[in-house]
């Protein structure tokens, strides 16, 4: 989960258009919420992915929902309060169900900046207040942020294969910094896989907090990234994605 920058409200969504979907749905309980002008923007807001899970949203992978943080059900005045609107995936919706957010608030990525609350410990998600009443840790378990099937084994898998990746990055650094004869060995190489890796830890990406935290984390890259700064090969690209991993990175420790 990263923070997330909630754009203003659509223009299309005047206070008298606000006033007549609100009333149409609580005459009929129609999905009024359903119109291009609100959830395109939201989607944007998101880089089209759940605000909660940060898996990726759309025709072709899951379908988007609107959100609302103040449950509809309870609060039908706020059914279509932009400020009110999440983009989330089925399930993020479904596990947050009708739980009452005025009084046991969860985490809003659009207000709250999910790295004061959280934390990853062992591809988990962990609150860093372990009370069963905080914000952090009612956001972990009632949105099932660590379900083995659908998060946490896509987790290991993709860092699996990012360790692998680190790893040969290193092994060439090394052996680009022995070098003594002036030769760039497989500079290339390394800077545009490095440039890859880091665009997996960038806001648009899939899992960007979960894979930013690993990435920049690891002793493998930490060194490559020294080395390459020692030779004067670190790049602006380079910089520009790391500074960027960094302000949605999550801590490893509480």
């Amino acid at each position: 989960m990263i923070k997330l920058n909630r754009p203003d409200k659509p223009s299309a969504l005047t206070p008298e258009v606000e006033k007549q979907l609100i009333n149409e749905y609580k005459n009929t309980e129609k999905s009024v919420w359903k119109k291009d002008f609100i959830t395109v923007p939201l989607l944007k807001m998101s880089h089209n992915k759940c605000c909660y899970c940060e898996t990726i949203l759309g025709v072709q992978a899951r379908p988007m929902q609107v959100e609302h943080y103040h449950c509809k059900s309870l609060y039908p005045d706020e059914v279509v309060k932009w400020e009110n609107l999440l983009p989330s995936c089925s399930e993020c919706n479904s596990n947050k169900s009708t739980i009452d957010t005025y009084k046991t608030p969860l985490i809003d990525p659009s207000i709250d900046d999910p790295r004061e609350y959280l934390y990853l410990k062992c591809f988990m998600i962990k609150s860093k207040d372990n009370n069963i009443l905080s914000k952090g840790r009612l956001t972990v378990d009632k949105l099932d942020l660590n379900n083995q099937i659908k998060l946490v084994i896509p987790r290991i898998k993709i860092a699996d294969v990012m360790y692998y990746k680190l790893k040969d990055i290193y092994k060439k650094a090394i052996v680009l910094n022995s070098r003594e004869d002036g030769k760039l060995y497989n500079k290339s190489r390394i800077i545009n896989t490095l440039v890859d890796i880091l665009k997996m830890a960038q806001p648009d990406a899939e899992y960007s907090a979960f894979m930013a935290t690993i990435i920049l984390t690891d002793e493998d890259y930490i060194e490559s990234k020294d080395i390459l700064k020692n030779k004067g090969l670190w790049t602006d690209e380079l910089e520009t994605l790391h500074n960027c991993a960094a302000e949605i990175k999550l801590d490893t420790e509480k």
